[in-house]
């Protein structure tokens, strides 16, 4: 069984950086916060990959960033991190094919992008249930941390509606 967490990027200045393009755009102070928080929550909770992808957007790696100490296993072990400069622009399906791409010998992995492309991968790899019918229809939060448990041995055998979600934190 193979348990994988999206994460959604934490808020990010959106006036005052006008000059900015959204790609460049910083997290607010709020959004710095609630990303340390996510990483204690995970923390708490067990919630530990053992390899983190994510995109390169700004704010995607600055939620990461702050999250990051958090993250760590038990025996105090960083998860492996590989930055992948092209999951920011993907949809859905592109970001199944990207995890198809993981090795077998990660058990856990995180996948931290930004709207829509990391909610579409949550629609599309959840199995709607009668408790949970529409998790998705507005999206992953912001800064929101989807939990789902996949019943396969390996990556290469995900398939849309194949996530049991265990849990939405946000």
């Amino acid at each position: 069984m193979k348990r994988l967490y999206l994460l959604r990027s934490t808020r990010h200045r959106t006036t005052g950086h006008v000059s900015l393009a959204d790609y460049h755009r910083p997290l607010t102070r709020r959004g710095e916060l609630a990303a340390i928080s996510m990483g204690k929550t995970m923390q708490k909770n067990g919630y530990t990959p053992d390899l983190v992808i994510c995109a390169a957007p700004t704010r995607t790696r600055q939620t990461l960033a702050n999250a990051w100490p958090h993250l760590h296993d038990a025996n105090g072990n960083p998860p492996e991190l590989v930055h992948d400069y092209r999951i920011h622009l993907m949809r859905g399906e592109a970001m199944l094919r990207r995890l198809h791409e993981i090795e077998a010998r990660f058990e856990r992995v995180m996948m931290v992008s930004i709207t829509p492309g990391i909610s579409d991968l949550a629609d599309l790899l959840n199995q709607p249930n009668m408790a949970t019918p529409d998790a998705f229809s507005h999206g992953l939060p912001v800064g929101g941390l989807a939990v789902f448990d996949c019943n396969v041995e390996a990556w290469t055998a995900l398939t849309p509606a194949c996530g049991a979600l265990v849990k939405i934190v946000s």
